[in-house]
């Protein structure tokens, strides 16, 4: 079935559904538009996959532009910690 049937097909059912019906409908709806949590950071707020991927893009950004240290430079200052 084609995505234009499919959609005539759901048009035609929502304009007889029930109330209990078409509020499980829109929780599916609103559920698949809110970004659902793929981690959460220490203090145990939620990352998005959104967020997850744009970290990684200034991860990769901060690499090809020289802002990086060695693990040697990082052992080095866990010494002051």
């Amino acid at each position: 079935m084609d995505t234009i049937k499919i959609r005539e097909e759901i048009n035609q059912y929502l304009q007889h559904a029930d109330e209990r019906m078409l509020k499980l409908i829109h929780g599916l709806i609103k559920a698949d538009q809110t970004s659902l949590p793929v981690g959460y950071k220490p203090d145990d707020t939620a990352i998005t996959k959104e967020e997850l991927i744009a970290r990684a893009e200034r991860s990769e950004r901060d690499i090809r532009e020289g802002r990086v240290k060695t693990s040697e430079k990082i052992r080095e200052e866990m010494k002051n910690w």
